[in-house]
């Protein structure tokens, strides 16, 4: 290739009028490690097809090689001078080839780096889980793509994606990094938050503590891109393994590649046949159930479609609406076989995103929120598959309907009254996480579910600290007014009645048996006297 043609598929970008001229960095090696991003100190990495205006006089792109550090002018976004950027592109060992770019001013001190990947996405989204002893283990070198998660359980610190962008650190230097984000606005808090300044700076000391290498702690590297890294140690002893640092590799989900704007293939495409049955209203996963209306007993059909529930067991979605009166219901009954044991979920909700958590509940299941003795007992509402906020909203909005509520104002307002609106306002403060409170849930035939985010996790990572799950024994009692009982009952009659009936049948058989070998007896007589008489 000539260096004109080079030149022409190499991404450009046209200088702006009066302002300093951006650069491209395209190794001159491989071709499909030029990719688009603009960092935040001004100047571009690399960006999408452009013509150029300048002729020449004014090179629009860096043609470098492998390790070559190229430094060129760029806009300060502080002062707005002028300040030098570097640009390099490495390869780490055992990894991959990445842009390492670093800016600084001159004039105000303004300084940033960042690390940009010069290939594509890994082909599997990847989790590093490393076990730091020592002060050795803090100086392993940590890659981290933006769309990467750090977590420390051990301090309950966890580094969203969206918080700290790709860099190359180190372990100390992550948790020093840390440690300065949390200091910066300090002296601030001090004096609008001072319970907030005290409980920061318990942590940072905490921080200051495992930096010094002293207390063993888990760092783990969450990033569904693949492109993250940890760097491992190989002595004498494990010359191919390091027995602290464990690799995960998953394949990616659907939710995953939303994250990393990778296309998903839905496959919403019909066949002739499949659009035909859906516009008739036939579905093969639907059953249709022919009923009466409960409201103005015209017929109708109940629809029932049975569907999995990721980590809990198969349910069945029973909907329901009347073409004449417009009254609609909807039910969730489970499937599947009676456990052997109850099940008792508890739930400490502390935050919104624990509002938002799947809830499935059975007719059997209790709920309770001791902080305002809410107590909704089995039957109440019927099954149903919600969140913990729709639950509650559930239990806030049947309680408004009831005739108390329309009396709970003005002259006509009661005692009683009065404190269903107070307890409504409870409900609404749970729902406006106004206190932070318990959610439960029992079911003696283990029928409950509560989502658990972090349940595809490998063990013992997939345990949810706000989350707990008991399972228990029924007793005689809950067994009878299940109807459990009376099934083992039946049960245990009809066995004894198919006993019963084997061994009817195995003494015909032994009787027929008997009477046949009398009969040959009685034959092998009359031949022995018939042979007796010819002689």
């Amino acid at each position: 290739m000539s260096d004109k043609e080079q030149q022409e598929n190499t991404p450009s970008v046209p200088p702006p009028a009066e302002a300093p001229v951006p650069a491209l960095v395209a190794p001159a090696h491989e071709d499909d490690t030029k990719r688009g991003k603009e960092s935040e100190h001004g100047h571009d990495v690399a960006n999408d097809d452009h013509d150029s205006d300048d002729g020449g006089d004014h090179p629009n792109y860096i043609k470098t090689d492998l390790g070559e550090m190229n430094t060129i002018e760029s806009m300060c976004p502080k002062c707005e001078q002028m300040g030098k950027t570097r640009l390099m592109i490495t390869k780490i060992p055992h990894f991959k080839e990445i842009i390492v770019s670093s800016f600084e001013c001159p004039h105000c001190g303004e300084r940033n780096n960042d690390v940009t990947f010069g290939g594509v996405f890994g082909p599997k989204k990847v989790r590093y889980e490393l076990q730091v002893r020592s002060k050795k283990d803090l100086d392993r070198q940590v890659v981290k793509s933006e769309f990467a998660t750090v977590t420390i359980p051990e301090l309950e610190l966890e580094i969203p994606p969206e918080s700290q962008k790709g860099n190359l650190n180190t372990v100390e230097g992550i948790l020093e990094q840390t440690h300065d984000g949390l200091q910066l606005q300090q002296p601030l808090r001090k004096i609008q938050h001072p319970e907030v300044y005290e409980k920061i700076e318990v942590f940072c000391k905490k921080l200051e503590d495992y930096r010094s290498g002293d207390v063993p702690f888990t760092l783990t590297l969450d990033d569904p891109a693949g492109n993250s890294y940890i760097e491992p140690i190989h002595d004498y002893y494990h010359p191919t393994l390091d027995p602290q640092l464990t690799k995960y590799e998953k394949e990616r989900t659907d939710v995953d590649r939303q994250l990393l704007g990778v296309a998903i293939d839905y496959n919403t495409e019909r066949t002739q046949e499949e659009q035909q049955d859906v516009d008739e209203g036939q579905y093969s996963d639907v059953t249709q159930i022919p009923c009466d209306c409960p409201a103005c007993r015209k017929p109708g059909h109940m629809m029932m479609h049975e569907c999995d529930i990721p980590y809990f067991k198969q349910t069945v979605i029973m909907a329901f609406k009347c073409d004449f009166c417009g009254y609609k219901s909807n039910e969730i009954k489970t499937g599947g076989e009676i456990n052997e044991k109850g099940l008792r979920l508890t739930l400490h909700v502390q935050s919104e995103d624990d509002l938002k958590r799947d809830v499935l509940k059975s007719e059997t299941a209790t709920l309770l929120v001791p902080e305002v003795h809410l107590e909704l007992a089995p039957g109440t509402l019927g099954g149903f598959f919600s969140s913990v906020e729709g639950t509650i909203m559930q239990v806030r909005d049947q309680l408004n309907t009831l005739p108390q509520a329309a009396f709970a104002v003005g002259d006509s307002a009661d005692e009683n009254s009065k404190s269903m609106m107070e307890f409504v306002k409870e409900l609404n403060d749970l729902l406006e996480m106004k206190r932070e409170f318990t959610f439960i849930l029992d079911d003696p035939l283990g029928n409950v579910y509560i989502q658990n985010p972090r349940a595809h996790l490998p063990p013992p990572e997939n345990e949810d600290p706000k989350l707990e799950s008991v399972a228990y024994t029924r007793t005689e009692e809950q067994e009878d007014e299940l109807g459990i009982l009376a099934m083992r009952g039946n049960e245990a009659q009809d066995h004894q009645e198919e006993m019963e009936k084997n061994e009817e049948v195995v003494g015909k058989e032994k009787g027929g048996e008997t009477v046949t070998d009398s009969a040959a007896s009685d034959q092998h007589e009359e031949h022995d006297e018939h042979a007796a008489k010819e002689q």
